[in-house]
């Protein structure tokens, strides 16, 4: 299984980087490889929200269907995904610290499938440059360091 986990400090509140980052229609705007990122079903503050994103991965675009499996407002978001291929986790979970400032870490896991188990080792090197760009883009967003 490729495994990706980042730490950022934002300088936002905590309700203010959950509520961004919890609805993922703002992918595309931290993460470069997301192309779009519609949502397709329900409220994106809630379990059972599903969004139509399509991802840049490996050098092609996929589209996949991600869905929010678990809120707590405002700890812990957890979206799940995957293709015939790969099962998809993201989970970012939230911090308050003293300072007014928040504490975001993000943590993405690819598990391959199949056949697909043999190419692990090539996913997770994919996946470290997807995940720094990504977190590249979570600093730049949350104004964070």
């Amino acid at each position: 299984m490729a495994t990706y986990t980042a730490t950022v400090i934002s300088s936002k509140p905590i309700d203010e980087a959950f509520t961004y980052l919890a609805d993922f229609r703002t992918a595309p705007e931290w993460d470069e490889n997301t192309v779009s990122s519609d949502l397709t079903k329900g409220d994106p503050f809630s379990t059972g929200a599903t969004y139509k994103v399509v991802t840049e991965f490996g050098g092609r675009e996929l589209t996949l269907e991600y869905e929010t499996v678990e809120i707590q407002r405002p700890d812990r978001v957890v979206l799940t995904s995957g293709t015939g291929m790969a099962g998809i986790t993201d989970t970012m979970t939230f911090k308050a610290l003293p300072d007014g400032r928040t504490e975001v870490t993000y943590s993405a896991n690819v598990a391959p499938k199949g056949l697909a188990k043999i190419l692990d080792p090539v996913f997770a090197l994919i996946f470290k440059r997807v995940g720094d760009k990504a977190v590249a883009g979570l600093r730049r967003e949350l104004d964070a360091t």
